[in-house]
């Protein structure tokens, strides 16, 4: 029996068309060569119909799924084209985001003792300026906000990975997503749902995102602009070492304002006697914490 490939990645796309021009050779440029690329359409008009048969025409490692449109973002296609997947860990790319050239050689790391892996989102803002925060999966308060619909904890698909073992075991796989729910949350949850599951998490940055909420007023033009900009550094190293710096300094900005408001939470406990409890003991760990030399993630659960 032949062995499947490596990794099997999936670009789920509906309506941004250009955009796969710049995804779509971030995948097909990893340092890991064996994969498999799964471009799915959820009703896409023609120029996505176009760019995406021009892609699996060109590299043997694409296919190209044309769906009509289906319920929510087309999570039931989602998992109709894994039934054909043959990775031995599943990947997943979203359609206007960026992945560095050791993407996928990162989660195979992970996944050699885990199921589901998580690596640093780097979110650029609109006006440019990144931002991270860390994840830190093997935390059980960190695991629960992963997956908490109402939580705002990073839980981008184009950051995590697992094993297919992993989504052969689950009960459902992807499914259409109640309303009010993140597809991605409600997803992992399954997935990180049985205690067993090992979830691991790295610091290190393998992925650029660059939400749609906040550039859905921007013109295809400018969106393309800047995906151009940004991919132009992938592969040159003093880029990536300034980018890294550039994301250090972002996770360091982004620690420090969550010390800072929980401590405040804490302060303003001491103003009333008769509650705040859970506060102030949170806030006396966290000061306790916050002297130790070193000290590098509050112990929060």
């Amino acid at each position: 029996m032949t062995a499947g490939p490596a990794a099997t990645v999936l670009i789920p796309t509906h309506d941004h068309g250009e955009t796969l021009r710049y995804s779509v050779p971030t995948a097909l440029g990893q340092t890991v060569r064996d994969i498999e690329v799964f471009i799915l359409g959820d009703g896409v008009p023609d120029i996505t119909r176009e760019i995406a048969r021009e892609f699996a025409a060109s590299d043997p490692r694409v296919r190209f799924f044309d769906f009509a449109k289906g319920p929510g973002r087309g999570e039931l296609h989602r998992h109709k084209v894994l039934q054909e997947a043959r990775g031995e860990i599943v990947c997943y790319l979203f359609d206007d985001d960026l992945w560095l050239p050791d993407h996928i050689a990162v989660m195979q790391k992970l996944l050699r003792d885990a199921d589901f892996a998580f690596t640093v989102p780097v979110v650029v803002r609109p006006d440019g300026a990144p931002s991270a925060a860390f994840v830190d999966l093997s935390r059980p308060l960190h695991r629960r906000l992963f997956t908490d619909p109402g939580s705002s904890t990073a839980s981008v698909p184009t950051c995590a990975a697992h094993t297919m073992a992993l989504y052969r075991r689950l009960p459902n796989g992807w499914r259409t997503t109640p309303r009010g729910c993140a597809p991605d949350k409600y997803m992992w949850a399954q997935c990180l749902a049985s205690p067993s599951t090992v979830a691991t998490s790295t610091s290190r940055s393998t992925a650029i995102i660059f939400p749609d909420p906040p550039r859905r007023s921007w013109p295809p033009s400018r969106r393309l602009a800047e995906l151009a900009e940004w991919s132009c550094g992938l592969h040159d190293p003093a880029w990536k070492q300034r980018f890294l710096m550039d994301v250090s300094e972002a996770l360091a900005r982004d620690s420090a304002r969550q010390l800072e408001v929980l401590l405040r939470l804490y302060a303003l406990s001491l103003r009333f006697p008769f509650g705040g409890t859970w506060l102030r003991a949170v806030g006396r760990r966290l000061l306790e914490w916050d002297k130790r030399p070193g000290a590098t993630t509050p112990p929060l659960d």
